[in-house]
C-alpha cells in the first residue's frame, strides 16, 4: 500500500504542477484552421472510446463467465467457427476506416493554404537557435518573438532555419510545420479573435528547446496599422551622454549580432533585431519578461539565464549601464 500511496502523491503532484503554467491547445481552436483540427479530433476519440468500451467489456464479460470454478473442470463451450460474428467483427472495422479516411480528407482540404491573393500579408519566420525571427517583407519590418496579424486576414507564412530543424506551432490557430535549414516551407495562419496565442517550438533543437517561445498577437486592423506604423519607424536617436555612449556601442560591437534598421533582412546576424526592442513583452525567445531588471540580468550574465545561446559576452558594468539607458528608449 505503501508504493501506491506514494505514486497517489506524485501523481497528484505532477498534475498540480502541470496546471501552473498554462499550456496553449488545439481543443481551444482561435482559428478556423485549428477548429475543424479539434473537430475531427473529438471524432475520432469518441469513436475510439465506443469501440474500446465494447471490446474491453466483452473481453472482461467472457472472463468472468468462463474463468476456471473450484470443483468444475469442464471446459465452457469450444466454438470454431461463426461466419455470421466473423463478417461482422471484419466489416464494422473496415467502414470505420472508410468513415475516418474521408473525414480526414475533408479536414484536410478545409485546412489547406487558399490561393495566394495580393490582399494576402506575407511574413517569413526564420528559426534560430532558440528565438524566431519575423519578417514583413512587404512591409519592411523584422522584429523577434511576437508575431503580429490582424484579425480575419489570410496570412501566407514562410519558413526557414539558420541552424537545425525547429518545428513552427501555434496550437491555437495552426497545426505543426517543420522549419528546415536550407528548405523553404510554407504554411498559413488566420484568426477571427483578438488576443494573444503562445506558440513553441516543437522539434527538439537543442539545450533550449523548451525556451524557444514566441506569441502570435492578433490585433484589430486599427491596431496593426498602428503597431506597422510604429515598426516602420527608424530606432530611437541618442539624447544624452549615456544614451550617446550605449548607442556608439549598440552600432559598433553589438552591430556583429544586432542591427538597429527595422528593416534589416539579413537573417546571418545571430541576435534579434533591436530597432523597437521595448515594443515587445518578452525576449530571449520568449523566455523572460522585457523589463529593465531582467534586462540588467541578461547582460550582466546571458549564460547563467538561458545556458548555450550564441550571446556569450562580458560588459564593464559602466558599459551595460549604458547601453541599457539606450535600450530603453527603443519602443
Amino acid at each position: 500500500m505503501g508504493m501506491f500511496r506514494k505514486f497517489g502523491v506524485l501523481m497528484g503532484l505532477a498534475i498540480l504542477l502541470s496546471a501552473c503554467q498554462p499550456s496553449p491547445t488545439f481543443l481551444e481552436p482561435a482559428s478556423s484552421i485549428s477548429n475543424h483540427e479539434a473537430n475531427l479530433y473529438r471524432i475520432i476519440l469518441i469513436m475510439a472510446l465506443v469501440v474500446f468500451v465494447l471490446v474491453e467489456g466483452a473481453l472482461i464479460l467472457i472472463l468472468v463467465r468462463d474463468r476456471k470454478r473450484a470443483n468444475n473442470e469442464k471446459l465452457p463451450a469450444q466454438i470454431h467457427s461463426n461466419m455470421r460474428l466473423e463478417v461482422t467483427w471484419t466489416v464494422i472495422p473496415i467502414l470505420l476506416v472508410i468513415v475516418l479516411f474521408i473525414m480526414t480528407v475533408q479536414t484536410v482540404n478545409a485546412v489547406a493554404a487558399p490561393s495566394h491573393l495580393k490582399s494576402d500579408l506575407n511574413i517569413r519566420v526564420v528559426g534560430h537557435r532558440w528565438w524566431w525571427e519575423f519578417d514583413y517583407p512587404d512591409l519592411g519590418i523584422v522584429t523577434a518573438n511576437e508575431l503580429h496579424i490582424p484579425k480575419g486576414a489570410t496570412v501566407q507564412v514562410q519558413l526557414e532555419s539558420v541552424d537545425v530543424i525547429h518545428s513552427f506551432w501555434v496550437p491555437q490557430l495552426s497545426g505543426k510545420t517543420d522549419v528546415v535549414p536550407g528548405q523553404h516551407n510554407t504554411m498559413w495562419l488566420t484568426s477571427d479573435q483578438v488576443g494573444e496565442y503562445l506558440g513553441q517550438c516543437a522539434e527538439f533543437c537543442g539545450t533550449e528547446h523548451a525556451l524557444m517561445r514566441f506569441k502570435v498577437i492578433v490585433d484589430s486592423q486599427q491596431d496593426f496599422d498602428a503597431w506597422v506604423a510604429n515598426q516602420q519607424k527608424p530606432a530611437y536617436q541618442p539624447q544624452t551622454e549615456d544614451e550617446q555612449a550605449g548607442y556608439m556601442e549598440v552600432t559598433g560591437a553589438c552591430a556583429a549580432c544586432h542591427s538597429l534598421d527595422p528593416s534589416d533582412l539579413n537573417t546571418k546576424k545571430v541576435g534579434p533585431n533591436l530597432a523597437h526592442l521595448f515594443s515587445r513583452s518578452t525576449f530571449a525567445g520568449g523566455t523572460f519578461d522585457l523589463n529593465e531588471e531582467n534586462l540588467r540580468s541578461w547582460l550582466a550574465d546571458t549564460q547563467a539565464m538561458k545556458p548555450g545561446n550564441d550571446m556569450d559576452i562580458k560588459i564593464l558594468p559602466k558599459t551595460r549601464d549604458q547601453i541599457i539607458s539606450y535600450l530603453l528608449n527603443l519602443k
